[in-house]
């Protein structure tokens, strides 16, 4: 078949969250099973090209309306590894130095906007990029080049469907549509303020906008669901969208509900071999170890590389040592039993929560120990800050994030906690399965694929009480019960290599597609 692959970022261009994994992932996999994928991003100021092969810049051209204006757009092809690339160039991208948020790098060409804030052009951003890929469809490919299959990643791309259903012309009379929501929480739905805010971007039909309301607004997955086949990132989530009483997607799923929308959950992938604990070139840990094998010295060294070469306040090489992240409190040598969250610091991800039920741990187990690593909202960066120093020697938090320091710690940990208030698929918890690290997780959409018992642990409802309780109970399992505990370690990282490789995926998603 040929796929076309619509989406913001992409591992390795321009990258923000976890789709630009699973766009890349998914593509390559795809390949291999000799499909024809071609996947558009735009072409950010930020974009990195140095890794592509046969890279033309420019090689054509086209002009698209958008808010009543006339913007001229470029197309640059390229292959990343075996994936044609085509780079959507327009100046609204150019001038950005990241995905979807204002950062640092933005400050000099736009002074007056604050770093962390959504870009204000967004939907002209969004709507460009797709009425682009329109142009090049009708205008660039030949009639034999047209796609079978157009799969777009998120609501940012999902009004493309509608967009070339109303306009088309021949190149896509046979084209189906796949629309995958990967997060359909209050702040990921790009929708449009009012029908008359839509049209102007989009220029869709008043009907066909009004069709696609929630209290007031246009929604681009409401636009797609009369065009477009609705996928989502696991089975459980799947089910959670169709729940009229679902309180975490803003009113889209009580109109899913109503609709009886059809949404398939194919959980994502997990590429394995970019994180590989056997070899430290790979991982970027300092010691190798053997999940699958029991070898798990390695991974004890690790840990005491953690607390006596980097953050135990005392250490002659932790001052010496450059950090790149903001560190607040620290570890003592006094832990039995370590506890990590990793992930952003916003409200979904159960930060409340977490630091509550932490405090309670702290309280009633002396050698308990955590290390909490993210980014995000101010608020919650404050309140961790504050529990660390609070409980110095006993709690260390990180700001930021480095990939290497971030793998770092989760290996170092015995126990990864993931308290999402809701969670479409996740990765945190492959990627602690993956460093013998055992997931304790509220059971809630993709965290379900965890299996309670065999390859960590799930808990409701989500309260620092269910919490504390099942971490006070887990720690002192794993004293107690040692071979049990290896014996989830051993099969969690095996489960996570054979069920969800992205060649497993690949051909659920292949199946979809015919």
């Amino acid at each position: 078949m040929k796929i076309w692959m619509v989406a913001r970022e992409y591992s390795g261009i321009a990258e923000s969250g976890g789709v630009k994994n699973v766009v890349r992932s998914l593509s390559e996999s795809l390949v291999k099973l000799g499909h024809e994928v071609v996947c558009f991003v735009p072409f950010y100021g930020c974009a990195d090209t140095s890794s592509f092969a046969d890279f033309s810049r420019g090689a054509y051209s086209a002009v698209v309306s958008c808010a009543g204006k006339k913007i001229p757009v470029e197309f640059s092809l390229g292959f990343l590894d075996c994936v044609k690339i085509v780079l959507v160039g327009a100046k609204c991208f150019f001038e950005k130095q990241n995905v979807y948020t204002y950062c640092a790098a933005d400050s000099k060409k736009f002074p007056e906007k604050k770093v962390g804030e959504g870009y204000s052009d967004n939907h002209l951003l969004n709507t460009v990029f797709q009425k682009a890929i329109l142009a090049f469809g009708e205008e660039v490919c030949a009639a034999s080049d047209s796609p079978d299959v157009i799969h777009c990643h998120d609501a940012c791309v999902a009004a493309l469907a509608s967009i070339i259903k109303n306009f088309r012309k021949r190149n896509f009379s046979s084209t189906k549509f796949v629309v995958s929501i990967h997060n359909a929480g209050p702040y990921y739905h790009h929708e449009f303020a009012s029908v008359a805010e839509a049209k102007s971007y989009t220029g869709l039909p008043e009907k066909v906008l009004e069709r696609a309301m929630n209290s007031g607004r246009v929604e681009p997955y409401l636009l797609a669901e009369e065009s477009a086949l609705l996928s989502t990132v696991s089975p459980w989530y799947a089910e959670e969208l169709l729940d009229a009483d679902n309180p975490n997607t803003d009113g889209l799923s009580r109109i899913f509900a109503e609709r009886k929308t059809r949404i398939v959950g194919i959980t994502n992938g997990f590429d394995s071999s970019r994180y590989k604990p056997e070899d430290v070139s790979v991982s970027t840990l300092p010691f190798s170890f053997s999940p699958e094998n029991l070898d798990l010295e390695g991974k004890l060294k690790t840990r005491e590389f953690f607390l006596k070469s980097f953050y135990s306040e005392f250490s002659e090489e932790n001052r010496s040592r450059k950090n790149s992240l903001e560190r607040s409190g620290f570890l003592d040598r006094g832990g039995k039993v370590y506890f990590c969250y990793h992930g952003r610091l916003v409200r979904q991800k159960g930060i409340l929560v977490l630091l509550d039920a932490a405090r309670k741990v702290l309280e009633k187990n002396s050698g308990a120990r955590f290390i909490i690593n993210g980014q995000g909202e101010e608020s919650l960066r404050e309140m961790c800050r504050s529990f660390a120093q609070e409980n110095r020697g006993r709690v260390v938090f990180f700001y930021g994030y480095e990939k290497s320091q971030s793998r770092l710690f989760t290996a170092s940990a015995d126990f990864a906690v993931l308290p999402s208030d809701f969670e479409p698929c996740g990765t945190e918890d492959f990627i602690a399965q993956i460093f013998a690290t055992i997931p304790v997780a509220h059971a809630t959409g993709g965290l379900k694929k965890i299996i309670d018992g065999k390859t960590g642990f799930l808990y409701a409802p989500n309260d620092a009480k269910t919490l504390s309780e099942i971490l006070l109970r887990r720690a002192r399992e794993k004293e107690e019960e040692p071979e049990r505990f290896r014996a989830i370690i051993r099969e969690a990282s095996r489960h996570v290599k054979t069920r969800y490789s992205w060649e497993s995926v690949a051909r659920e998603y292949e199946a979809l597609y015919s």
